[in-house]
Protein backbone atom coordinates (compact mmCIF):
# COMPACT_ATOMS: atom_id res chain seq x y z
CA UNK A 1 0.00 0.00 0.00
CA UNK A 2 1.28 3.62 -0.79
CA UNK A 3 0.23 7.13 -0.85
CA UNK A 4 -0.20 7.87 -4.66
CA UNK A 5 -2.31 10.27 -5.83
CA UNK A 6 -4.64 9.35 -8.79
CA UNK A 7 -7.15 10.77 -11.18
CA UNK A 8 -10.48 9.80 -9.28
CA UNK A 9 -11.36 13.01 -8.17
CA UNK A 10 -9.93 15.00 -11.48
CA UNK A 11 -12.23 12.49 -13.34
CA UNK A 12 -15.23 13.18 -12.31
CA UNK A 13 -14.59 16.46 -12.22
CA UNK A 14 -13.77 16.98 -15.66
CA UNK A 15 -16.43 14.49 -17.11
CA UNK A 16 -18.99 16.69 -15.51
CA UNK A 17 -17.77 20.00 -16.66
CA UNK A 18 -17.00 18.34 -20.30
CA UNK A 19 -19.94 17.21 -21.52
CA UNK A 20 -21.80 20.59 -19.94
CA UNK A 21 -19.68 22.09 -21.61
CA UNK A 22 -19.58 20.53 -24.91
CA UNK A 23 -23.57 20.11 -24.96
CA UNK A 24 -23.96 24.12 -24.44
CA UNK A 25 -21.75 25.28 -27.38
CA UNK A 26 -23.11 22.62 -29.57
CA UNK A 27 -27.01 23.77 -29.05
CA UNK A 28 -25.88 27.33 -29.52
CA UNK A 29 -24.00 26.33 -32.92
CA UNK A 30 -26.92 23.54 -33.80
CA UNK A 31 -29.84 26.61 -33.28
CA UNK A 32 -27.11 28.77 -35.45
CA UNK A 33 -27.35 26.41 -38.25
CA UNK A 34 -31.22 25.61 -38.15
CA UNK A 35 -31.63 29.33 -38.22
CA UNK A 36 -29.31 30.07 -41.31
CA UNK A 37 -31.23 26.82 -42.72
CA UNK A 38 -34.56 28.37 -41.39
CA UNK A 39 -33.58 31.53 -43.51
CA UNK A 40 -32.31 29.83 -46.18
CA UNK A 41 -35.90 27.77 -46.79
CA UNK A 42 -37.86 31.20 -46.38
CA UNK A 43 -35.26 33.37 -48.36
CA UNK A 44 -33.51 31.69 -50.59
CA UNK A 45 -29.44 32.24 -51.48
CA UNK A 46 -30.15 36.13 -51.18
CA UNK A 47 -31.35 35.67 -47.97
CA UNK A 48 -27.89 33.19 -46.52
CA UNK A 49 -25.64 35.87 -48.93
CA UNK A 50 -27.23 38.21 -46.38
CA UNK A 51 -26.35 36.48 -43.02
CA UNK A 52 -22.79 35.94 -44.19
CA UNK A 53 -22.59 39.83 -44.72
CA UNK A 54 -23.96 40.88 -41.54
CA UNK A 55 -22.11 37.68 -39.67
CA UNK A 56 -19.18 40.12 -38.57
CA UNK A 57 -21.60 42.41 -36.95
CA UNK A 58 -22.68 39.77 -34.12
CA UNK A 59 -19.18 38.42 -33.98
CA UNK A 60 -18.30 41.79 -32.54
CA UNK A 61 -21.33 41.36 -29.89
CA UNK A 62 -19.64 38.19 -29.29
CA UNK A 63 -15.83 39.47 -28.64
CA UNK A 64 -17.03 42.57 -26.05
CA UNK A 65 -19.14 39.51 -24.36
CA UNK A 66 -16.22 36.59 -24.63
CA UNK A 67 -13.74 39.76 -23.23
CA UNK A 68 -15.98 40.35 -20.06
CA UNK A 69 -17.81 37.17 -19.60
CA UNK A 70 -14.58 34.62 -20.03
CA UNK A 71 -12.56 37.30 -18.72
CA UNK A 72 -14.04 37.95 -15.55
CA UNK A 73 -14.34 34.24 -14.88
CA UNK A 74 -11.08 32.97 -15.89
CA UNK A 75 -9.94 36.01 -13.06
CA UNK A 76 -12.28 34.94 -10.68
CA UNK A 77 -10.72 31.14 -10.77
CA UNK A 78 -7.46 32.25 -9.53
CA UNK A 79 -9.32 34.25 -6.78
CA UNK A 80 -11.08 30.90 -5.74
CA UNK A 81 -7.44 29.53 -5.74
CA UNK A 82 -6.43 31.64 -3.96
CA UNK A 83 -9.27 31.43 -1.38
CA UNK A 84 -10.32 35.43 -1.73
CA UNK A 85 -13.93 35.23 -2.10
CA UNK A 86 -14.10 38.98 -1.47
CA UNK A 87 -12.31 39.61 -4.35
CA UNK A 88 -14.23 37.31 -6.67
CA UNK A 89 -17.08 39.05 -5.81
CA UNK A 90 -15.80 42.39 -6.63
CA UNK A 91 -14.93 40.60 -10.34
CA UNK A 92 -18.22 39.72 -10.23
CA UNK A 93 -20.01 42.97 -9.60
CA UNK A 94 -17.74 44.97 -11.65
CA UNK A 95 -18.00 42.87 -14.85
CA UNK A 96 -21.83 43.18 -14.24
CA UNK A 97 -21.41 46.82 -14.05
CA UNK A 98 -19.39 46.64 -17.33
CA UNK A 99 -21.82 44.30 -19.28
CA UNK A 100 -24.28 46.78 -18.81
CA UNK A 101 -22.55 49.76 -19.51
CA UNK A 102 -21.06 48.31 -22.94
CA UNK A 103 -25.07 47.21 -24.14
CA UNK A 104 -26.00 50.86 -23.70
CA UNK A 105 -23.19 51.74 -25.59
CA UNK A 106 -23.45 49.60 -28.51
CA UNK A 107 -26.97 49.72 -28.87
CA UNK A 108 -26.80 53.51 -29.49
CA UNK A 109 -24.08 53.49 -31.12
CA UNK A 110 -24.91 50.68 -33.62
CA UNK A 111 -28.47 51.98 -34.35
CA UNK A 112 -27.14 55.53 -35.20
CA UNK A 113 -24.39 54.57 -37.50
CA UNK A 114 -26.49 51.60 -39.28
CA UNK A 115 -26.41 52.85 -42.73
CA UNK A 116 -22.58 53.37 -42.82
CA UNK A 117 -22.00 49.73 -41.12
CA UNK A 118 -24.37 48.32 -43.98
CA UNK A 119 -22.03 49.90 -46.72
CA UNK A 120 -19.05 48.77 -45.33
CA UNK A 121 -20.35 45.41 -45.21
CA UNK A 122 -21.18 45.27 -49.06
CA UNK A 123 -23.51 43.49 -51.25
CA UNK A 124 -26.07 45.28 -53.52
CA UNK A 125 -29.83 45.07 -54.40
CA UNK A 126 -32.16 42.63 -52.86
CA UNK A 127 -29.18 41.10 -50.21
CA UNK A 128 -28.60 44.66 -49.04
CA UNK A 129 -31.87 45.04 -48.17
CA UNK A 130 -32.30 41.66 -46.45
CA UNK A 131 -28.77 42.51 -44.06
CA UNK A 132 -29.98 45.96 -43.45
CA UNK A 133 -33.54 44.53 -42.05
CA UNK A 134 -31.39 41.59 -40.29
CA UNK A 135 -29.18 44.20 -38.32
CA UNK A 136 -31.64 47.34 -37.55
CA UNK A 137 -33.93 44.66 -35.04
CA UNK A 138 -30.29 42.76 -34.16
CA UNK A 139 -28.61 46.05 -32.79
CA UNK A 140 -31.73 46.53 -31.07
CA UNK A 141 -32.01 43.78 -29.14
CA UNK A 142 -28.27 43.02 -29.11
CA UNK A 143 -27.92 43.91 -25.21
CA UNK A 144 -29.25 40.47 -24.40
CA UNK A 145 -26.24 38.86 -26.53
CA UNK A 146 -23.73 40.53 -23.88
CA UNK A 147 -25.96 40.36 -21.03
CA UNK A 148 -25.85 36.63 -21.18
CA UNK A 149 -22.09 35.93 -20.58
CA UNK A 150 -22.26 36.94 -16.76
CA UNK A 151 -24.67 33.53 -15.79
CA UNK A 152 -22.40 31.24 -18.60
CA UNK A 153 -19.67 31.38 -17.37
CA UNK A 154 -20.43 32.06 -13.57
CA UNK A 155 -22.66 29.33 -13.20
CA UNK A 156 -19.60 27.00 -14.37
CA UNK A 157 -17.40 28.36 -11.76
CA UNK A 158 -20.04 27.59 -9.04
CA UNK A 159 -20.07 24.28 -9.89
CA UNK A 160 -23.22 24.41 -11.80
CA UNK A 161 -21.96 23.66 -15.41
CA UNK A 162 -25.46 21.90 -16.05
CA UNK A 163 -27.64 25.26 -15.33
CA UNK A 164 -25.21 26.50 -18.35
CA UNK A 165 -26.02 24.00 -20.65
CA UNK A 166 -29.44 24.48 -20.34
CA UNK A 167 -29.61 28.01 -20.31
CA UNK A 168 -27.54 27.59 -23.96
CA UNK A 169 -30.34 24.40 -25.20
CA UNK A 170 -33.01 26.97 -24.00
CA UNK A 171 -31.36 30.29 -25.69
CA UNK A 172 -31.08 27.70 -28.64
CA UNK A 173 -34.40 26.08 -28.26
CA UNK A 174 -36.74 29.13 -27.76
CA UNK A 175 -34.31 30.79 -30.73
CA UNK A 176 -35.19 28.14 -33.31
CA UNK A 177 -39.20 28.04 -32.52
CA UNK A 178 -39.40 31.87 -32.90
CA UNK A 179 -37.41 32.04 -36.06
CA UNK A 180 -39.69 29.64 -37.58
CA UNK A 181 -43.06 31.34 -35.74
CA UNK A 182 -41.96 34.82 -37.12
CA UNK A 183 -40.22 34.18 -40.58
CA UNK A 184 -43.44 31.59 -41.35
CA UNK A 185 -46.85 32.88 -42.86
CA UNK A 186 -47.78 33.05 -39.36
CA UNK A 187 -45.73 36.28 -38.63
CA UNK A 188 -44.65 36.68 -42.15
CA UNK A 189 -42.15 38.94 -40.68
CA UNK A 190 -39.22 37.91 -43.27
CA UNK A 191 -35.30 38.06 -42.62
CA UNK A 192 -36.03 40.48 -39.63
CA UNK A 193 -38.06 38.07 -37.61
CA UNK A 194 -35.11 36.05 -37.23
CA UNK A 195 -33.06 38.67 -35.29
CA UNK A 196 -36.07 39.45 -33.05
CA UNK A 197 -36.72 35.77 -32.17
CA UNK A 198 -32.50 35.82 -31.40
CA UNK A 199 -32.80 39.29 -29.09
CA UNK A 200 -36.08 37.48 -27.18
CA UNK A 201 -34.35 33.44 -27.00
CA UNK A 202 -31.46 35.77 -25.29
CA UNK A 203 -33.34 37.71 -23.07
CA UNK A 204 -35.11 35.12 -21.52
CA UNK A 205 -32.17 32.76 -21.07
CA UNK A 206 -30.21 35.72 -19.76
CA UNK A 207 -33.22 36.51 -17.47
CA UNK A 208 -33.58 32.75 -16.14
CA UNK A 209 -29.59 32.72 -15.49
CA UNK A 210 -29.61 35.91 -13.61
CA UNK A 211 -32.10 34.12 -11.21
CA UNK A 212 -30.27 31.23 -10.93
CA UNK A 213 -26.87 32.56 -9.93
CA UNK A 214 -28.43 34.87 -7.04
CA UNK A 215 -31.33 32.17 -5.75
CA UNK A 216 -29.11 28.85 -6.20
CA UNK A 217 -25.76 29.68 -5.56
CA UNK A 218 -23.67 29.93 -2.18
CA UNK A 219 -20.92 32.83 -3.19
CA UNK A 220 -22.41 35.36 -5.86
CA UNK A 221 -23.61 38.42 -4.35
CA UNK A 222 -22.84 42.11 -5.52
CA UNK A 223 -20.42 43.89 -3.61
CA UNK A 224 -18.64 46.83 -3.58
CA UNK A 225 -15.85 46.57 -6.39
CA UNK A 226 -12.45 46.61 -5.39
CA UNK A 227 -9.19 47.65 -6.94
CA UNK A 228 -11.05 48.14 -9.63
CA UNK A 229 -8.12 49.26 -12.00
CA UNK A 230 -5.67 45.83 -11.24
CA UNK A 231 -8.65 43.79 -11.68
CA UNK A 232 -9.88 45.87 -15.08
CA UNK A 233 -6.29 45.01 -16.25
CA UNK A 234 -7.01 41.30 -14.86
CA UNK A 235 -10.63 40.70 -17.06
CA UNK A 236 -9.03 42.42 -19.85
CA UNK A 237 -6.16 40.13 -19.90
CA UNK A 238 -7.93 37.25 -19.15
CA UNK A 239 -10.72 38.26 -21.77
CA UNK A 240 -7.97 38.98 -24.85
CA UNK A 241 -8.25 35.54 -26.08
CA UNK A 242 -11.96 35.13 -26.42
CA UNK A 243 -12.58 38.58 -27.67
CA UNK A 244 -9.79 38.22 -29.69
CA UNK A 245 -11.15 34.68 -31.30
CA UNK A 246 -14.61 36.42 -32.09
CA UNK A 247 -12.80 39.71 -33.58
CA UNK A 248 -11.09 37.61 -35.88
CA UNK A 249 -13.48 35.73 -37.01
CA UNK A 250 -15.44 38.81 -38.02
CA UNK A 251 -12.27 40.27 -39.84
CA UNK A 252 -11.68 36.25 -41.55
CA UNK A 253 -15.06 36.42 -42.15
CA UNK A 254 -15.14 40.02 -43.64
CA UNK A 255 -11.97 39.18 -46.05
CA UNK A 256 -13.43 36.04 -47.23
CA UNK A 257 -16.28 37.26 -48.20
CA UNK A 258 -14.40 40.17 -50.03
CA UNK A 259 -12.00 37.81 -51.30
CA UNK A 260 -15.27 35.63 -53.07
CA UNK A 261 -16.67 39.34 -54.91
CA UNK A 262 -13.43 40.19 -55.97
CA UNK A 263 -12.47 36.96 -57.72
CA UNK A 264 -16.47 37.04 -59.23
CA UNK A 265 -18.12 34.13 -57.41
CA UNK A 266 -20.59 36.01 -55.71
CA UNK A 267 -22.85 32.68 -56.74
CA UNK A 268 -20.54 30.77 -54.34
CA UNK A 269 -21.47 32.88 -51.45
CA UNK A 270 -24.16 30.35 -50.02
CA UNK A 271 -21.30 27.68 -49.99
CA UNK A 272 -19.48 29.94 -47.73
CA UNK A 273 -22.35 30.46 -45.70
CA UNK A 274 -22.61 26.16 -45.34
CA UNK A 275 -18.93 25.87 -44.57
CA UNK A 276 -19.09 28.84 -42.18
CA UNK A 277 -22.29 27.00 -40.13
CA UNK A 278 -20.69 23.30 -40.31
CA UNK A 279 -17.08 25.06 -38.97
CA UNK A 280 -18.77 26.92 -36.31
CA UNK A 281 -20.52 23.84 -35.32
CA UNK A 282 -17.72 21.46 -35.47
CA UNK A 283 -15.83 24.20 -33.17
CA UNK A 284 -18.29 24.52 -31.13
CA UNK A 285 -17.27 21.29 -29.91
CA UNK A 286 -13.63 21.90 -29.62
CA UNK A 287 -14.07 25.08 -27.67
CA UNK A 288 -16.88 22.95 -25.44
CA UNK A 289 -13.74 20.89 -24.50
CA UNK A 290 -11.10 24.11 -24.20
CA UNK A 291 -13.85 26.02 -22.20
CA UNK A 292 -14.48 22.89 -19.94
CA UNK A 293 -10.69 23.83 -18.98
CA UNK A 294 -10.96 27.45 -17.74
CA UNK A 295 -12.56 27.24 -14.36
CA UNK A 296 -10.90 23.86 -13.07
CA UNK A 297 -7.18 24.74 -14.66
CA UNK A 298 -7.69 28.08 -13.46
CA UNK A 299 -8.63 26.98 -9.75
CA UNK A 300 -5.44 24.68 -9.68
CA UNK A 301 -3.31 27.43 -11.14
CA UNK A 302 -4.24 29.82 -8.08
CA UNK A 303 -3.28 26.78 -5.84
CA UNK A 304 -0.33 25.73 -7.98
CA UNK A 305 -0.89 22.30 -8.31
CA UNK A 306 0.89 21.60 -11.47
CA UNK A 307 0.22 17.93 -11.25
CA UNK A 308 -3.72 18.25 -11.51
CA UNK A 309 -3.10 20.76 -14.61
CA UNK A 310 -1.31 17.96 -16.67
CA UNK A 311 -3.77 15.34 -15.80
CA UNK A 312 -6.45 17.75 -16.65
CA UNK A 313 -5.23 18.83 -20.18
CA UNK A 314 -3.94 15.01 -20.81
CA UNK A 315 -7.96 14.09 -20.42
CA UNK A 316 -8.78 16.74 -22.44
CA UNK A 317 -6.41 15.86 -24.96
CA UNK A 318 -7.37 11.94 -25.04
CA UNK A 319 -11.36 12.66 -25.21
CA UNK A 320 -11.79 15.72 -27.90
CA UNK A 321 -9.42 13.63 -30.16
CA UNK A 322 -11.62 11.00 -30.30
CA UNK A 323 -14.56 12.92 -30.44
CA UNK A 324 -13.37 15.41 -33.05
CA UNK A 325 -12.07 11.92 -35.39
CA UNK A 326 -15.53 10.59 -35.16
CA UNK A 327 -16.62 14.21 -36.29
CA UNK A 328 -14.36 14.55 -39.08
CA UNK A 329 -15.91 11.20 -40.49
CA UNK A 330 -19.33 12.00 -40.28
CA UNK A 331 -19.07 15.55 -42.08
CA UNK A 332 -16.83 13.59 -44.66
CA UNK A 333 -19.61 11.44 -45.44
CA UNK A 334 -22.46 13.72 -45.18
CA UNK A 335 -20.86 16.81 -47.15
CA UNK A 336 -23.66 16.00 -50.19
CA UNK A 337 -26.56 16.14 -46.81
CA UNK A 338 -25.59 19.19 -46.09
CA UNK A 339 -25.56 20.54 -48.85
CA UNK A 340 -29.23 20.11 -49.82
CA UNK A 341 -29.91 20.89 -46.12
CA UNK A 342 -29.71 24.80 -46.60
CA UNK A 343 -30.96 24.58 -49.66
CA UNK A 344 -28.18 24.89 -52.25
CA UNK A 345 -29.22 23.31 -55.62
CA UNK A 346 -27.03 24.73 -58.24
CA UNK A 347 -24.55 22.30 -59.23
CA UNK A 348 -21.52 24.35 -59.20
CA UNK A 349 -22.26 25.77 -56.01
CA UNK A 350 -23.10 22.21 -54.10
CA UNK A 351 -20.09 20.66 -55.32
CA UNK A 352 -17.89 23.52 -54.53
CA UNK A 353 -19.85 23.16 -51.30
CA UNK A 354 -19.18 19.61 -50.79
CA UNK A 355 -15.06 20.39 -51.52
CA UNK A 356 -15.36 22.88 -48.60
CA UNK A 357 -16.62 20.68 -46.08
CA UNK A 358 -14.09 17.74 -47.26
CA UNK A 359 -11.91 20.47 -46.57
CA UNK A 360 -12.67 21.75 -43.77
CA UNK A 361 -13.17 17.87 -42.03
CA UNK A 362 -9.14 17.69 -43.11
CA UNK A 363 -8.57 20.03 -40.71
CA UNK A 364 -10.39 19.47 -37.44
CA UNK A 365 -8.23 17.58 -35.60
CA UNK A 366 -5.15 20.13 -36.69
CA UNK A 367 -7.82 23.08 -35.37
CA UNK A 368 -9.01 20.31 -32.04
CA UNK A 369 -5.35 21.25 -30.53
CA UNK A 370 -4.96 24.61 -31.73
CA UNK A 371 -7.78 25.36 -29.67
CA UNK A 372 -6.90 22.94 -26.64
CA UNK A 373 -3.71 24.96 -26.18
CA UNK A 374 -5.40 28.32 -26.34
CA UNK A 375 -7.65 27.49 -23.71
CA UNK A 376 -4.63 25.70 -21.69
CA UNK A 377 -2.73 29.23 -22.03
CA UNK A 378 -5.48 31.31 -21.22
CA UNK A 379 -6.33 29.13 -18.05
CA UNK A 380 -2.33 29.34 -16.82
CA UNK A 381 -2.24 32.87 -17.30
CA UNK A 382 -0.15 33.44 -20.77
CA UNK A 383 -2.63 35.04 -22.41
CA UNK A 384 -0.32 36.03 -24.96
CA UNK A 385 0.29 32.79 -26.47
CA UNK A 386 -3.53 32.12 -26.48
CA UNK A 387 -4.17 35.59 -28.54
CA UNK A 388 -1.26 34.17 -30.92
CA UNK A 389 -2.82 31.22 -31.44
CA UNK A 390 -5.82 33.11 -32.64
CA UNK A 391 -4.27 35.58 -34.57
CA UNK A 392 -2.29 32.46 -36.65
CA UNK A 393 -4.88 30.45 -37.28
CA UNK A 394 -7.87 32.75 -37.91
CA UNK A 395 -5.86 35.40 -39.76
CA UNK A 396 -2.22 35.46 -40.75
CA UNK A 397 -2.43 31.73 -41.71
CA UNK A 398 -5.44 31.79 -43.09
CA UNK A 399 -6.19 34.84 -45.23
CA UNK A 400 -2.44 35.23 -46.57
CA UNK A 401 -3.02 31.12 -48.01
CA UNK A 402 -6.80 32.34 -49.06
CA UNK A 403 -4.96 34.94 -51.32
CA UNK A 404 -2.31 33.14 -52.98
CA UNK A 405 -4.41 29.70 -53.54
CA UNK A 406 -7.17 31.51 -54.61
CA UNK A 407 -5.45 33.16 -57.63
CA UNK A 408 -4.45 30.09 -59.21
CA UNK A 409 -7.03 27.02 -57.65
CA UNK A 410 -10.20 29.58 -57.38
CA UNK A 411 -12.74 28.79 -54.89
CA UNK A 412 -10.86 25.55 -54.39
CA UNK A 413 -7.91 27.44 -53.11
CA UNK A 414 -9.88 29.39 -50.31
CA UNK A 415 -11.40 26.25 -48.78
CA UNK A 416 -7.19 24.47 -49.09
CA UNK A 417 -6.75 27.60 -46.91
CA UNK A 418 -8.48 26.14 -43.83
CA UNK A 419 -6.30 22.94 -43.75
CA UNK A 420 -3.00 25.30 -44.17
CA UNK A 421 -3.69 27.76 -41.12
CA UNK A 422 -4.29 24.72 -38.65
CA UNK A 423 -1.32 23.14 -39.75
CA UNK A 424 0.93 26.38 -39.87
CA UNK A 425 -0.20 27.44 -36.68
CA UNK A 426 0.43 24.42 -34.94
CA UNK A 427 3.75 23.98 -35.88
CA UNK A 428 4.31 27.29 -35.55
CA UNK A 429 2.97 26.74 -31.34
CA UNK A 430 5.14 23.80 -30.70
CA UNK A 431 8.62 25.43 -32.05
CA UNK A 432 7.41 28.49 -30.12
CA UNK A 433 7.61 26.56 -26.71
CA UNK A 434 10.25 24.32 -27.12
CA UNK A 435 12.40 27.57 -27.84
CA UNK A 436 10.53 28.61 -24.28
CA UNK A 437 11.84 25.64 -22.77
CA UNK A 438 15.73 26.06 -24.41
CA UNK A 439 15.78 29.74 -22.60
CA UNK A 440 14.37 28.80 -19.42
CA UNK A 441 15.14 24.84 -18.38
CA UNK A 442 12.80 25.41 -15.35
CA UNK A 443 9.63 25.03 -17.79
CA UNK A 444 8.31 21.14 -18.25
CA UNK A 445 6.51 20.61 -21.72
CA UNK A 446 3.10 22.46 -20.27
CA UNK A 447 5.18 25.51 -19.55
CA UNK A 448 4.39 24.62 -16.06
CA UNK A 449 7.59 26.15 -13.80
CA UNK A 450 8.78 23.00 -11.97
CA UNK A 451 11.15 24.59 -9.32
CA UNK A 452 9.17 24.65 -6.50
CA UNK A 453 7.15 21.50 -7.51
CA UNK A 454 7.18 18.73 -5.04
CA UNK A 455 8.84 21.46 -2.54
CA UNK A 456 7.25 20.78 1.09
CA UNK A 457 4.19 18.94 -0.06
CA UNK A 458 2.88 16.18 -0.52
CA UNK A 459 -0.70 14.90 -2.48
CA UNK A 460 -2.19 11.26 -2.13
CA UNK A 461 -5.23 9.99 -2.93
CA UNK A 462 -7.12 7.82 -0.12
CA UNK A 463 -9.84 5.24 -0.88
CA UNK A 464 -13.21 5.21 1.23
CA UNK A 465 -12.15 2.26 3.42
CA UNK A 466 -11.19 2.57 6.89
CA UNK A 467 -7.58 0.92 6.83
CA UNK A 468 -6.49 3.49 4.01
CA UNK A 469 -7.25 6.14 6.28
CA UNK A 470 -5.50 4.89 9.18
CA UNK A 471 -2.24 4.25 6.86
CA UNK A 472 -3.06 7.56 5.41
CA UNK A 473 -2.97 9.44 9.24
CA UNK A 474 0.69 6.98 10.06
CA UNK A 475 2.69 8.27 6.78
CA UNK A 476 2.16 11.94 7.51
CA UNK A 477 4.54 11.63 10.08
CA UNK A 478 7.02 10.92 7.66
CA UNK A 479 6.09 13.89 5.38
CA UNK A 480 6.21 16.57 8.68
CA UNK A 481 9.41 14.71 9.99
CA UNK A 482 11.09 15.29 6.68
CA UNK A 483 10.52 19.29 6.94
CA UNK A 484 11.22 19.68 10.71
CA UNK A 485 7.33 19.80 12.14
CA UNK A 486 7.87 19.37 15.53
CA UNK A 487 6.28 16.15 17.11
CA UNK A 488 3.34 18.34 19.27
CA UNK A 489 1.77 19.33 15.48
CA UNK A 490 2.87 16.14 13.53
CA UNK A 491 0.64 14.22 15.77
CA UNK A 492 -2.17 16.73 15.54
CA UNK A 493 -2.01 16.71 11.82
CA UNK A 494 -2.33 13.16 12.01
CA UNK A 495 -5.15 12.52 14.13
CA UNK A 496 -6.82 15.71 12.37
CA UNK A 497 -6.61 13.92 8.94
CA UNK A 498 -7.74 10.67 10.16
CA UNK A 499 -10.57 12.00 12.11
CA UNK A 500 -11.83 14.32 9.12
CA UNK A 501 -11.45 11.38 6.64
CA UNK A 502 -13.31 9.40 8.94
CA UNK A 503 -15.87 11.71 9.07
CA UNK A 504 -16.31 12.35 5.38
CA UNK A 505 -16.19 8.59 4.80
CA UNK A 506 -19.45 8.60 6.60
CA UNK A 507 -21.30 11.52 5.73
CA UNK A 508 -20.39 12.14 1.95
CA UNK A 509 -19.72 8.50 0.58
CA UNK A 510 -20.27 5.83 2.56
CA UNK A 511 -18.62 2.41 1.93
CA UNK A 512 -20.95 0.12 -0.69
CA UNK A 513 -19.06 1.70 -3.50
CA UNK A 514 -14.95 2.60 -4.38
CA UNK A 515 -14.57 6.19 -4.48
CA UNK A 516 -11.87 8.33 -3.11
CA UNK A 517 -10.47 11.31 -1.32
CA UNK A 518 -7.75 13.61 -2.82
CA UNK A 519 -5.68 15.34 -0.35
CA UNK A 520 -3.00 17.84 -0.99
CA UNK A 521 -0.66 18.84 2.61
CA UNK A 522 1.95 21.73 2.13
CA UNK A 523 3.97 23.92 4.48
CA UNK A 524 3.24 27.13 3.91
CA UNK A 525 5.61 29.64 5.56
CA UNK A 526 5.56 28.60 9.47
CA UNK A 527 1.60 26.92 8.47
CA UNK A 528 0.89 23.45 7.69
CA UNK A 529 -2.43 23.75 5.05
CA UNK A 530 -4.53 20.83 4.39
CA UNK A 531 -6.68 20.98 1.71
CA UNK A 532 -9.09 17.47 1.38
CA UNK A 533 -11.28 17.52 -1.60
CA UNK A 534 -14.19 14.97 -2.78
CA UNK A 535 -16.75 14.64 -4.77
CA UNK A 536 -19.26 13.16 -2.98
CA UNK A 537 -22.30 14.51 -1.40
CA UNK A 538 -21.70 17.99 0.03
CA UNK A 539 -21.16 18.28 3.24
CA UNK A 540 -20.18 21.22 5.45
CA UNK A 541 -18.52 19.48 8.57
CA UNK A 542 -18.17 23.03 9.98
CA UNK A 543 -22.15 23.81 9.56
CA UNK A 544 -22.94 20.29 10.66
CA UNK A 545 -20.67 20.99 13.91
CA UNK A 546 -22.55 24.40 14.35
CA UNK A 547 -26.21 22.92 13.78
CA UNK A 548 -25.46 20.02 16.16
CA UNK A 549 -23.38 20.79 19.38
CA UNK A 550 -26.20 21.43 21.16
CA UNK A 551 -27.66 18.19 21.35
CA UNK A 552 -26.57 16.03 23.31
CA UNK A 553 -26.83 12.46 21.37
CA UNK A 554 -24.58 13.77 18.64
CA UNK A 555 -21.57 14.66 21.62
CA UNK A 556 -19.54 11.35 20.60
CA UNK A 557 -20.38 12.13 16.48
CA UNK A 558 -19.18 15.86 16.63
CA UNK A 559 -16.12 15.02 18.68
CA UNK A 560 -13.62 14.49 16.25
CA UNK A 561 -14.91 17.64 14.30
CA UNK A 562 -14.82 19.75 17.73
CA UNK A 563 -10.85 18.38 17.76
CA UNK A 564 -10.06 18.94 14.67
CA UNK A 565 -11.30 23.14 14.92
CA UNK A 566 -9.87 23.61 18.53
CA UNK A 567 -6.23 22.40 17.09
CA UNK A 568 -6.67 24.10 13.81
CA UNK A 569 -5.21 27.49 13.28
CA UNK A 570 -8.24 28.01 10.54
CA UNK A 571 -10.89 25.41 8.91
CA UNK A 572 -12.66 26.73 6.11
CA UNK A 573 -15.53 24.85 3.97
CA UNK A 574 -16.03 26.14 0.52
CA UNK A 575 -18.01 24.20 -2.70
CA UNK A 576 -15.56 24.22 -5.52
CA UNK A 577 -16.46 22.87 -8.97
CA UNK A 578 -19.80 21.60 -6.70
CA UNK A 579 -17.89 19.52 -5.05
CA UNK A 580 -16.59 19.31 -1.56
CA UNK A 581 -12.74 21.65 -0.61
CA UNK A 582 -11.87 21.93 3.19
CA UNK A 583 -9.21 24.04 3.75
CA UNK A 584 -7.46 23.33 7.12
CA UNK A 585 -4.12 25.70 8.12
CA UNK A 586 -1.97 24.52 11.51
Amino acid sequence: MGLNRNDFFVSKVFQKYLLASVLGMLATSISGLIDTVIVGHFLGEAGLSAMSLTAPVYLIYYTIGAVIGMGSSVAANYYIGRNEYEQYRSVFTLSCCLMALFSIVMTVAGLFFLPQIVGLLGGEGIVRAYGEAYLKYYIAGGSTTLLIYIPLNFLKIEGKPQAASWLFLLSGGLNTILTFLLMSPIGAMGIKGASIATALSMGIAACVGYGILFCRTKNIRFCRPRQVRRQLREILAAGSPGGANNLCQAVRVMCLNHMILSIGAEAFLPAFVLVKNVSDMLQSVMSGIATALLPIIGVYYGEKDNQSIRSVLRKSARAGSFIILMLAVAVVLGAGFLCRLFGIQDGAVAQSGQAAVQCLAASLLFAFFNILYGGYFNAVNRPFFSNLIILLRLCVYMVLPAVLLSDRLGMNGIWLSQIAAEILTLVTVLLLICLLRYRNRELDSYLLNRREEGMAEISFSVRNQLDDVIYASTKISDFCEENEIDAMRSMQIALALEEMLTIIISYCMGKDREQFIDIRIKKVEEDIMIRIRNSGKIFNPIQFYEENQEKEEMFEKLLGIQLIIKAAKSIEFRETFGANNLLIYF
